[in-house]
């Protein structure tokens, strides 16, 4: 189980950097639409890092209740 648990917080690392990359990319366009596009993308990444917090929570729950 701590092997899940690890490889989830990775996840989480992963969409963080996800976030700061599409941000950036966004900060650099001059066109609306691409800026939107990258900014709607790195909004999706904190719904997932969102959503592999609440698993990693659980799934620890869980563990350390065994």
């Amino acid at each position: 189980m701590e092997e899940i648990l690890e490889g989830i917080k990775q996840a989480i690392k992963d969409e963080q950097q996800a976030q700061v990359h599409y941000q950036k990319l966004a900060d650099k366009s001059d066109d609306p639409k691409v800026k939107g596009m990258f900014e709607q993308m790195r909004r999706d990444e904190e719904e997932h890092e969102r959503i592999l917090r609440s698993r990693y929570e659980s799934l620890s729950k869980l563990y350390n209740n065994s």
